[in-house]
């Protein structure tokens, strides 16, 4: 076999295709339809009829025009999906009286509940940056990141005992070394570590956080992409996703199948190596996973948005996930979600002079269920 088929035969995630949903509270809400060709016409009250909303007084809402999203498939074809922005005829004024007595009647939740069936426990780790000599080294790296984890199974064991918890979710957003190509080289002499150690240390963590998992769950999903400093080169350009972080990874994966008793529940997913990122799901919600080097600070859902005007696949996620900028951000809209990572590293001395400013390390646990985020700590 060629270097050529050997390559194209790497395994990669599979991507995500588009899901229509539905969400409406009795009130207020949307319902997308099916993928169809574009030349086609959705009936809406055909939706109603589907999802048992006909003869309920649900009527589109007059404020909020259709969405639609177009994209072309791989066939050559143009695909469409329409959003119906959806609301109920406002029912009859109440008095504050009646209010009060409803809240006084609702009865406390004896548990937690999880929408959508059992909830993922997802760990995001990114910019590790192994062989960064800053701070404490590669020693303080590890020793912050086996700390972050511990605090992680932790947390995972505290939250399954309240909630109905399914898969783990480990998911490494770039920068997981050093590397010898940022800033066109010129931070190598300030490593600690062999670029062939950064990556034989970066191994030896994934195992020793999937082995930390992989006893409590049925399924544990381990996704990996690169960031800029994971970049094998730059004086030439070679595929979007040829970097150290997937090489890892993908040297991890065959490890694991060579023991499918033990480790045949773990699924480790590395981008197509022609994209540099990926879209794939993982229980009932559906994350894009990047570095964040694509974007400048503070554009990152521009970038989202412009993926979705353009028909590519992250505008099919809830989730972005994405690393880069070495400080953790949630942000929200109506029905997405940005989560940026903190960084493990022990900072740039270089940052710190210029700046004055140091970021708040570690690694970040949630659950998602159904779309929604929820627990959010930073460990």
């Amino acid at each position: 076999m060629g270097i050529a088929a050997e390559l194209a035969a790497q395994p990669a995630a599979k991507e995500q295709q588009y899901k229509p949903r539905i969400e409406f509270d009795g009130r207020t809400g949307f319902i997308d339809s099916d993928a169809h060709p574009a030349s086609d016409t959705v009936a809406f009250d055909e939706l109603l009829e589907k999802h048992g909303l006909a003869g309920q007084g649900v009527r589109l809402d007059p404020d909020r025009p259709v969405r639609i999203s177009r994209w072309q498939n791989f066939a050559g074809e143009w695909l469409q999906a329409d959003r119906f922005y959806v609301l109920t005829e406002r029912p009859g004024e109440v008095t504050a009286d009646q209010l009060i007595a409803q809240i006084i009647d609702h009865p406390a939740p004896r548990r937690p509940a999880v929408d959508g069936g059992p909830a993922v426990f997802n760990f995001q780790a990114s910019d590790l940056q192994i062989g960064k000599s800053d701070n404490g080294g590669t020693d303080g790296i590890i020793n912050r990141y086996l700390g972050s984890l511990d605090r992680a199974v932790e947390k995972y064991r505290q939250l399954r005992s309240l909630r109905a918890v399914g898969p783990v979710h480990l998911m490494f957003p770039g920068d997981c070394v050093e590397g010898n190509q940022s800033q066109n080289g010129r931070n190598w002499w300030r490593t600690d570590l062999t670029l062939t150690d950064q990556i034989a240390v970066f191994e030896q963590l994934l195992y020793t956080t999937i082995e930390a998992f992989s006893d409590d769950t049925e399924q544990v999903l381990v996704d990996v992409v690169n960031g800029n400093h994971d970049e094998a080169q730059r004086f030439q350009t070679t595929r979007p996703g040829d970097g150290w972080a997937t090489h890892a990874a993908n040297s991890v994966r065959k490890g694991l199948v060579r023991n499918p008793d033990a480790f045949g529940h773990i699924e480790i997913r590395t981008p197509n190596p022609e994209r540099g990122y990926m879209t794939v799901a993982a229980g009932d919600t559906v994350f894009t996973i990047v570095h964040g080097h694509q974007w400048r600070k503070g554009k990152a859902m521009d970038w989202w948005a412009a993926q979705a005007f353009h028909g590519q696949n992250p505008g099919t996620a809830d989730v972005l996930v994405h690393g880069h900028y070495h400080t953790w951000e949630l942000e929200t809209t109506d029905n997405r979600a940005r989560i940026q990572s903190s960084t493990l590293d022990g900072g740039s001395n270089y940052y710190r002079e210029m700046r004055g400013t140091e970021a708040r390390r570690g690694a970040l646990v949630y659950l998602t269920a159904g779309g929604d985020i929820r627990d959010l700590s930073l460990v």
